[in-house]
């Protein structure tokens, strides 16, 4: 019985021990990327500028009742907030997109270009780094967490910053790096979660996998418990023929 249960332990504990090492591999090397680089550098803070704060001129600004009748809503939340285009309105409405309305003028801010799109981004940013390409994106790529269109501004320091910016306000919603690239690869692994949100912490791969190691820890203790056993046995035999 023993000889069989060795052999048995032993063939799961090396290949099933095998699968488990390759991701013990993934969690060690992840977990030390992702200690090792400081999360500020990763978010990019250190690349979004300091910009001095505006007092907002409430009342210079439209009042709210006028907005809400420019734009035609009745708005359950109403914010007054200072962009880089100077300050809105943001109106939501109870069901669908806020509607954002230039608080001088009660009109919809006027679509901007590239031109303009480099020059908030330059505005935004602080570092060594040039613009080296301005790109209108129709829809937000996932790794901003965002959704519909974003102006990509992308900066050449050697993090390879890059800035995403409101196609309405001009403000940076969203920074990235090749350094946030990585950390994600890392975490992503680490997780075992490679779907579009990549924050899935109980996903079914890391459930089968933790399983799995289960069993590789059970045969790992027997085969200690067969090996102190055979050990015990070859010791009392040497000291009979004493």
């Amino acid at each position: 019985m023993s000889v069989r249960l060795n052999r048995i332990s032993v063939w799961l504990h090396k290949w099933i021990g095998l699968i488990v090492a390759v991701q013990v591999c993934f969690w060690v090397i992840g977990g030390l990327v992702m200690v090792a680089l400081p999360i500020e550098r990763v978010r990019g803070e250190h690349r979004l500028a300091e910009t001095p704060v505006v007092a907002l001129d409430v009342a210079g600004a439209t009042p709210l009742a006028d907005a809400a009748g420019a734009a035609g809503i009745d708005p359950v939340r109403a914010e007054l907030t200072t962009t880089p285009r100077g300050p809105v309105w943001v109106l939501t409405p109870a069901e669908g997109a806020p509607v954002r309305l230039s608080a001088v003028s009660n009109q919809p801010l006027p679509a901007y270009g590239a031109d303009e799109a480099t020059r908030l981004a330059i505005a935004q940013y602080q570092g060594p780094g040039q613009v080296v390409g301005t790109e209108l994106l129709p829809e937000a790529p996932v790794e901003t967490g965002r959704e519909g269109p974003v102006w990509l501004v992308d900066f050449n320091d050697p993090e390879g910053t890059r800035f995403y910016l409101d196609t309405t306000t001009g403000a940076v919603v969203s920074r990235r790096s090749d350094m946030w690239s990585v950390f994600d690869v890392m975490w992503r692994l680490h997780i075992l979660d490679f779907g579009p949100g990549g924050d899935n912490i109980n996903s079914w791969w890391i459930i089968l996998l933790a399983a799995v190691s289960v069993i590789v820890v059970i045969t790992g203790l027997i085969l200690l418990w067969l090996r102190i056993g055979r050990d015990l046995a070859v010791r009392r035999a040497q000291l009979a023929k004493r």
